[in-house]
């Protein structure tokens, strides 16, 4: 498998593998970190079948794991300009679809129910591959598909700025997370609020089942998908913190704010479900 994968990648661009790691995470083959090349996986919960997305320079590749093989099989080989810096790539499955649709950036939505317009690679359509590409600059801290119709999209304070343009806000004021349909509007639901704010720029998300973890620069606050109300909670300007990993162990690294090259220390947030 693994003479197999660096064939592949040096017969499509990629010339310098810096390392190649395999991990097995739930009975699935991962591939990690190669030089311009970005990589994820996704499991299709309608169908069973598991997927491996891979960046390449000017392409994208899609394989299927075969069980009986036990190894990934290319099924799909993409020609697509993909953006410098990848900033944003994400699968989302939709049901009635054979293959997960590949997210490469959001953008603002173009009406007023859209709140953001999602810019994706189709490797089921057989015509036009990739949605039509939208000037409109953005930045995205992160996506997640929460439910079958339910993706978390996590906003900077830029962008909730564009949204809010009639509105007087302070452009560093907050950042937010919003609950959105595939299609890019809002929704909301008894389990979930369509909207979360933080008054800190958010730098990465964990997703729980029932809430959210906002980690920022000096800490950490959870809040709940349905009541907006704060879980948790960790603040420290002393203290600059990163969050190392989130696959079934939170782990949350800390330095001194006055010595960032100082030994850090490793924290692992116990007591919650696993993240999606």
């Amino acid at each position: 498998n693994l003479l197999y994968l660096q064939k592949f990648l040096t017969l499509n661009g990629v010339k310098s593998v810096v390392s190649l790691k395999i991990v097995y995470n739930l009975h699935l083959l991962i591939v990690l970190t190669y030089i311009t090349t970005s990589s994820l996986t996704v499991r299709n919960p309608y169908t069973g079948h598991k997927y491996l997305c891979g960046a390449l320079q000017s392409s994208i590749v899609l394989l299927e794991w075969v069980e009986p093989m036990q190894k990934f099989m290319l099924i799909k080989h993409i020609d697509f300009p993909v953006p410098c810096p990848l900033r944003l790539f994400e699968m989302l499955v939709v049901p009635e679809q054979e293959f997960p649709l590949v997210c490469v950036g959001v953008s603002r939505g173009r009406d007023f129910n859209q709140v953001v317009k999602f810019e994706t690679v189709n490797p089921n359509s057989t015509s036009s591959w990739f949605t039509e590409t939208d000037t409109t600059e953005t930045s995205v801290v992160h996506v997640t598909q929460l439910e079958r119709d339910t993706i978390l999209v996590c906003l900077d304070c830029k962008f909730e700025y564009q949204l809010n343009i009639c509105i007087h806000i302070h452009v560093h004021a907050y950042c937010c997370i919003k609950i959105v349909n595939l299609q890019g509007r809002l929704k909301s639901s008894r389990k979930l609020s369509s909207e979360l704010t933080f008054d800190f720029q958010i730098e990465s998300i964990v997703c729980l089942q029932d809430s959210v973890l906002a980690f920022w620069k000096h800490g950490m606050q959870g809040r709940s998908f349905r009541s907006n109300e704060i879980t948790q909670e960790i603040s420290d300007n002393t203290r600059i913190f990163r969050l190392l990993g989130s696959d079934r162990v939170v782990v949350l690294e800390s330095r001194p704010t006055d010595n960032p090259t100082a030994n850090s220390n490793l924290y692992i947030l116990a007591g919650h479900e696993n993240s999606y």
